[in-house]
């Protein structure tokens, strides 16, 4: 093994004892707020190789968003410590940023992991600004998802118990102690953004503004996007009666999470304020666009849950409402909408639409130009078509995007292996069928079509050693026809 090998598996146990010390020693608990079938499923998987037990008490799914307060109330009363997986796309849950920071300031102990499909900076920073911990970006391997959880689920360094007990006196306004341990810190980490925080904190509840702004200020300055410091100013500004530095500072916090619709209406009746009408309205203007944007949003997400209803019983219906939640979006579509046109393509191919279906996908396309997720779902269209060739292509294109695609559940590496040996393409066949049984080695149907690949190209060496020249496209044809059932195909958000 090269010494780099090394490391990085010695990193992997390192991050693995830390998720371990959290589930064992701190009676740690994820809770799930998700539609992602395949995200909950590698989740499950991922605990499941801790090797602790009891994997299935360690993960529990939140089916309805609205138990979701209730499932972390009685976690933390039953002395667990839950973290919360939540996706920022989430089907009649409101507006996922109100959520979160009703869950942060319910239990600010509380981890919270948000998902999604893209890496939107504004939306990313919305959901930071209220209170999320992490982000996961979908999809995601196995690896990265250790490495995100064990970052975030950690014990609490040293300077992060001290600050925490700064905090403490700060809330029962002894701010003299807490200037105390925040000294002390920052004489060991001078560049100590959250110690800088906590000190102005401390500056302010013992009445010293002045040096509790520079304070804020040096936070910021240590950290670029950080967003507390700038909110602790803006408050700080507002006490004291300073328009001017109020208004610069909601600016900046305004370039960094432009997404915040309150922060613009607060914006305009600052600058109504001032008397900068014209600037007021422009502000009021943008507020009311991007709450309708949210609004949308969520009608839309109603309607895509209502079309998974519908999905196995009445596909035709399921198609319907999915193209009405693709017309709500609009102009506004993004890769958060990945998933409804993957669930199109699905409800398009259960009627036998499956060219109706690839037009979809190649639409979605247009919108996320490099998904895997699409060019394998188009695959699987062709594949029902007997459009063989072509969907060894598409396939081909799904695994360059993402070569840990086959990895991502034991369904996808089982339909790229039927695709795959469909095409002849019989080396990334037994790759894809090998990875199947690896996750799921029980997987009857990967078993018996690895098995007829293998013996077909023993015996198609035989006939080359004895002269009789089988070919690959014969023995293509005859796995497709004894392996003829199409998958369906998968939804990832």
């Amino acid at each position: 093994m090269a010494f780099a090998d090394f490391q990085e598996k010695q990193k992997q146990n390192k991050q693995k004892a830390v998720l371990r010390d959290f589930f064992v020693k701190r009676h740690g608990l994820l809770l799930v707020l998700s539609d992602d079938p395949i995200f909950v499923r590698l989740l499950r998987t991922t605990v499941k190789e801790l090797a602790l037990g009891n994997e299935a008490s360690l993960v529990n799914l939140v089916l309805d968003p609205t138990k979701t307060l209730k499932a972390i109330t009685d976690a933390f009363n039953d002395n667990r410590r839950p973290a919360l997986f939540i996706e920022r796309v989430m089907t009649s849950t409101g507006d996922t940023s109100l959520l979160i920071k009703q869950y942060k300031e319910s239990f600010p102990e509380l981890r919270i992991f948000v998902m999604t499909t893209t890496a939107d900076k504004g939306r990313i920073m919305l959901m930071f600004e209220a209170g999320a911990d992490n982000f996961i970006l979908k999809p995601i391997s196995g690896i990265d998802l250790v490495e995100k959880m064990s970052a975030t689920l950690r014990e609490p360094s040293l300077v992060q118990q001290l600050l925490d007990k700064a905090r403490g006196f700060v809330l029962r306004n002894f701010g003299g102690e807490a200037i105390k341990i925040t000294k002390k810190i920052l004489e060991a980490k001078p560049d100590n953004a959250a110690g800088y925080v906590v000190m102005g904190d401390a500056l302010r509840v013992s009445g010293n503004s002045e040096q509790a702004q520079m304070a804020y200020e040096r936070a910021s300055k240590f950290n670029d996007n950080y967003l507390e410091p700038l909110q602790k100013l803006v408050d700080l500004a507002r006490e004291t009666g300073k328009q001017d530095m109020q208004l610069k500072y909601l600016k900046r916090l305004d370039e960094l999470s432009p997404l915040n619709a309150q922060r613009k209406v607060e914006l305009g009746q600052l600058q109504a304020a001032m008397g900068n009408t014209e600037a007021a309205k422009q502000l009021f203007d943008t507020a009311i666009s991007r709450a309708y944007k949210d609004a949308m949003s969520q009608v839309a997400a109603m309607t895509e849950q209502i079309a998974m209803t519908l999905q196995d019983s009445d596909p035709v219906q399921a198609e319907k409402y999915l193209r009405q939640c693709l017309e709500i979006k609009g102009q506004n579509l993004s890769a958060d909408d990945l998933s409804t046109f993957n669930q199109l393509g699905i409800s398009l191919r259960k009627q036998g639409r499956w060219k109706d279906a690839i037009t979809e996908y190649k639409k979605a396309l247009k919108i996320v130009p490099n998904s895997a997720v699409l060019f394998y779902n188009i695959a699987l269209a062709h594949a029902e078509g007997k459009e063989n060739d072509l969907a060894v292509n598409s396939m081909l294109k799904a695994l360059s995007l993402d070569g840990a695609l086959p990895r991502s559940s034991p369904v996808i590496a089982l339909n790229m292996g039927k695709v795959f040996s469909r095409g002849y393409t019989l080396d990334k066949a037994l790759k894809c069928l090998e990875i199947a049984l690896e996750l799921q080695p029980g997987n009857a149907e990967a078993q018996r079509l690895l098995s007829d690949i293998t013996a077909k190209l023993a015996k198609e060496k035989e006939e080359e050693q004895a002269g009789l020249g089988g070919s690959r496209s014969s023995l293509a044809a005859e796995l497709a026809q004894r392996h003829a059932g199409a998958p369906v195909g998968v939804r990832r958000r």
